[in-house]
This record gives C-alpha cells, structure tokens and sequence, in this order.
C-alpha cells in the first residue's frame, strides 16, 4: 500500500472518529432518558411521560426551529456532554426552555377565550405585541405541576409578573367573564364588616388564587398610612371611627402611644 493511499485512508479513519465524536452527543442529548441521570430531572420527566407533549421529541421543543438553532444547539451540546461524562450530571447541562418560535410550530392560532369560556386570554396581545416567551406563563405546562396539581398557569404569577395595577391593569373583570365584583363589597363599610361575614361565606371561590388571601391583604399597610401619617393620623380616625379597631384593637391601641 503506498504512502498516498494510508495518508487517504488515515484521513478517512479520523474523519469517522470525529463525525461520531461529534454526532454522539447530539444525538444522546436530544433522548429523554438521557436526562434521568441527573438527579433533579427524574419527576419533570415522570411528568413529561404523560403529558400530550410525550408525543414530541426533546428536539422539537427546545431546540430553535431551522438550520441556524440546530448548529447554536449543537455547538453547545458537544462540550455539555463530554463534561457530564467527566464531572457527573450538572444543571450547566441542561436544554434550556424552548423558545417561543418552537411553541409556534405547532401553536398556530392566538387563543382569546379558555376552553371553559371563564377566562379572557390574549395570547396575541401577550406573545404578539408584547413580545413575551410562552414559558413565562407556562412554565408549569409539562415538566411540572403547579400547586393545586394542575399544569395551567396560577393567578399569583400573572399578579407578580405583571397584573399589579400599575404595569398592567389587575381589574377582574379584564380576565374572569364570571366575577364581577359583588355588590356588597362596594358597600362603604366593607372593610369594618367583611371579617364577620366572611364566616358565613365561601370567600375562596373568587380569592383562592393566593395561599393565604387574610393574611397577604392583612400584611399590608393602607394607601392612607404613607407620608406623615403619624402627624396626620388623628383626624382620620375619628372619621373612620371604629373602623381603626378592625385593625389596631380598640381604645387600648391608641393609649399606648397617647
């Protein structure tokens, strides 16, 4: 054999090496059962397993849909596996979550209304306009539940994340089709009136989307209490009347400071 034709066939050999070295790891990483070696991932893919999404590979989720995405995932799939093999599972190696455009492949149309008809949902005003990832509000959709068990998303994080009444608006009735605010909480006197009456109703109905909806309200101080409340706070209450025992106790309260 001559020296030309060992030279092609060594080329040939490392070429080979190095497609299977390079291919190896795009293909493990993409596997589900690839990530059940790392510890924090054997209940997320308990819950993948049976979720509708089980009917798609990992590839089709987090991996940027076209010829670009794939090579950005595969540049860095290569690195991320071969250092797992050397130091043992890391998150560092983890799929990150999947990207709008990759929800987009399969969710076509803007959802406006639930199926259920009781919540307004514009998703085109959200991922449309606005720009937002769907896993902003959907991080619960397949790998986890929330904690009532379900896999929508939860009240308390479109009331963090954005509904606060100052970067969104957190009226009820520009989501729930069903819970206009009763008549009696717009009496006057709700605020002195609705701890006794909350006794005899179910308030969680409408308030149960905070664990505990007394004690988050409770917590916090009254719009009127800012600024030089100390100084001001004595015409207040003798407007408000009893309406400052509902908080602060009665008589006794106050003769601790006068």
């Amino acid at each position: 054999m001559t020296r030309r034709r060992l030279l092609m066939w060594g080329a040939f050999i490392a070429m080979a090496v190095a497609a299977v070295l390079l291919t190896l790891p795009v293909v493990s990483v993409l596997q589900p059962d690839y990530y059940r070696r790392y510890p924090a991932m054997g209940q997320r893919m308990d819950h993948w397993a049976i979720s509708t999404h089980s009917q798609f590979s990992c590839i089709e989720c987090h991996v940027e849909p076209g010829v670009g995405g794939f090579l950005s995932f595969a540049a860095k799939a290569v690195p991320a596996f071969y250092s797992q093999l050397a130091q043992g599972p890391t998150d560092a190696n983890l799929l990150k979550a999947p990207g709008k455009k990759s929800c987009q492949e399969c969710h076509t149309s803007y959802r406006s209304v639930s199926p259920g008809g009781d919540l307004l949902i514009p998703h085109r005003a959200h991922v449309g306009v606005l720009g937002i990832d769907c896993v902003v509000c959907h991080k619960d959709l397949v790998h986890s539940l929330n904690r009532r068990g379900y896999n929508r998303p939860e009240m308390e994080l479109c009331l963090k994340q954005c509904h606060d009444g100052d970067k969104a608006t957190r009226e009820c009735v520009k989501c729930h089709t069903r819970k206009q605010t009763p008549a009696t909480h717009l009496q006057k006197d709700w605020l002195e009136v609705h701890g006794k009456l909350a006794e005899s109703k179910e308030c969680g109905v409408c308030h149960d989307w905070t664990p505990d909806y007394c004690a988050d309200c409770h917590r916090r101080r009254p719009a009127s209490h800012a600024g030089n409340w100390k100084k001001d706070h004595g015409p207040h209450a003798k407007a408000r009347g009893e309406g400052c025992i509902v908080c602060h106790g009665g008589e006794k309260f106050c003769k601790g400071c006068h």
